[in-house]
Formats: structure tokens, sequence, C-alpha cells
């Protein structure tokens, strides 16, 4: 199951170095022009396991992996294990070497970490802070490897502060938790979502109290729900990081815990339906919750308009228009 790459990547790290295995951690500070993926991206890297999350899916990746499995980012540019700022697509052959188009580079920082006690304790509330689902930072000093954590008056994203003292430059990283969907109803659309949306980086569950439904439910590393949707949604669905999508195209299943995901903060709230269908649910909903106003952040018809007729087609236009609020949200939380 691919999850949200922050927190896959922290907890494989932690593991790692809990069984005194030396670990590479490797981060996108910035990126310029087309870049495969954003700033604020990790992946890590460990011998005796392999890979954890990405930096661009391709030749980045292995020419780091070469140099980390040779020790030659050691023995040529860093006898003491200090971090280490590369750049990668700095040159049109390096761009054309590495499938960087438009002149895009990204800058990464690598570090080689061994298990201290100071270490295991920084990525212990990593762990733990991800896990609890709330936002947590990184400071490393660039110059001397020093890690501090980040855990008030902070928002999400990645910095680098170069003061004039070289040996003050550092990097600030600043973590949130992963994103997840839920799905009310078990329906063949739902079962195309799920499918889709777990290579986009959610963690998907399914809520559902018909039996009937859910006993042929076989999407692997999808969580299904049966109990109160209220306690549900409130529970472990109620933050901003959350999509919620009502895919039941029954009233009787989508209805009610729409009322109980309005009342969240989740990020996307949508449901399935024609537009007459819509109409006709929104009608009926501004009866149970608690401000008219809230219907408005629903929305419904789910998804972009790409004429999609089969189940899938569907899945691709909810998920198109999933990926473009995460995207806009993303973009407020660095403002």
């Amino acid at each position: 199951m691919q999850i949200q790459s922050h927190s896959h990547v922290v907890s494989s790290v932690l593991k790692w170095l809990k069984e005194d295995e030396p670990v590479w951690l490797c981060t996108i500070t910035s990126t310029w022009g087309s870049s495969p993926t954003p700033a604020g991206t990790l992946m890590a890297y460990c011998k005796k396991y392999g890979v954890a999350g990405t930096l661009s899916g391709g030749c980045i990746e292995e020419d780091l992996l070469e140099k980390m499995q040779q020790g030659t980012l050691l023995t040529d540019k860093n006898h003491q294990q200090y971090p280490i700022e590369m750049i990668y697509g700095g040159s049109q052959e390096e761009q054309a070497r590495f499938v960087l188009p438009c002149g895009g580079q990204l800058h990464v920082l690598v570090e080689h970490l061994h298990a201290s006690s100071v270490t295991l304790e920084h990525f212990s509330k990593l762990d733990y802070f991800l896990n609890k689902r709330e936002i947590i930072g990184r400071k490393v000093n660039v110059y001397s490897g020093e890690m501090t954590l980040l855990e008030s008056n902070i928002q999400r994203g990645i910095n680098r502060f170069d003061p004039e003292n070289k040996e003050g430059v550092y990097v600030e990283h600043v973590m949130g938790p992963a994103y997840q969907m839920l799905l009310i109803g078990a329906s063949e659309v739902a079962r195309c979502v799920a499918e889709l949306a777990q290579s986009l980086d959610f963690s998907v569950s399914v809520w559902d109290h018909r039996e009937e439904f859910i006993r042929n439910w076989q999407v692997q590393n999808v969580a299904v729900y049966n109990d109160s949707p209220e306690k549900l949604i409130n529970e472990k669905f109620s933050d901003e990081n959350n999509a919620i999508i009502a895919l039941a195209h029954d009233p009787r299943v989508d209805d009610f815990a729409l009322v109980d995901a309005l009342s969240t903060k989740a990020f996307y709230i949508g449901a399935i339906g024609s537009k007459n269908t819509c109409t006709k649910r929104r009608e009926r909903l501004v009866n149970y919750v608690e401000e008219p106003e809230l219907l408005n952040k629903m929305h419904s018809p789910v998804g972009i308009d790409i004429g999609s007729k089969t189940p899938f087609e569907i899945a691709i236009s909810v998920l198109a228009h999933v990926i473009q609020e995460r995207r806009y949200l993303e973009q407020s939380l660095r403002k």
C-alpha cells in the first residue's frame, strides 16, 4: 500500500534505526522550473531493507542509490558524514540525463543517519506526531547535521535559511499527517476510486451499513466500516487532511453520512448523482445540517465534467477534482 510519503518514510527510518541500521534520508529542499515532485518530498534508503518514498520515480533515485551503495558520497564529498546538498538538473546535460524538462532543477539535502539516542528520539517524536495526525517540523543544520523539532507556530512546507555565517545555514521542514479518503457506499464506482486513490497518496477506507455490499468488498488495503458513521467520521476523518465522498447513490446510505461530514474540516466533501438528484439531496439535507451554509462545502455533482460514463471514468473524474482541491489546500497552507 502506498500511503502519504512523509508518514511512510519517517516510520521506515525509525524502524531501521531501531534495528541499528544506518539510513540515508533525502529531502527535496527546493525546485526550479518543471520538476517531477514538489519541495518537501522524502526518500530513505537502507542497505538491508531498500527504499521508502521517492524523489522522481526514475533516474535521480538510481544515481543517488548508486552513490550510496558504493559509498562515494562519504569517500568523495563527506568524510565526516555531515549533510550534503546536491543539485540535479544544473546543466542541460543533467536535465536530459535525469529527464527534467523545461530547465527543471531539484535541490536535495542528503543526510546519513545512525542510531544515536538523539536521532532515535528525533524520529520517534516525528513518527508520534504524524500518527496522531498533528503537524510537526524538523530543523536541520546543513553544516553540522544538528536536528531539532518544531512544534509551535509552524505551517506545512519547507524552507532553507542562509545567514551570513555559513555554519548557521539550516533547513526547516514542516510535515502534516497523511491524507485519508473515506468512501460512503461500497459501490462499483467506490471500488474504482479506492484502487486508483491509493496510488495518489491516499489511505482509503469505505463505510457502508449494507452487509450485502460489503460482504464481497475485495479492494486490498482498504479498511471497511459498518458502525455509526457519526462516530467514525468524528473520530477518524474530521481534520482538514480528509476527503469524504458519498458514492452509494442511495439516500439511505449517503445522506446521514454527509450530514456528519459537513460538520468536519475535511478539505473535500462530495456526493455522486445527476444535477436533479443533487438538487433533491440539498433540499433534504437542509433540514438536518446545523447551518444551511454548510451545504456549500459539498461538491455535488462530484468530480470534473469529462463526459465520464463507466465506473473507472467516473473515478478518474472524481479523483481529478480531489487532487485539484488538495493542491489548493497545500498552497493555502504555505502562505
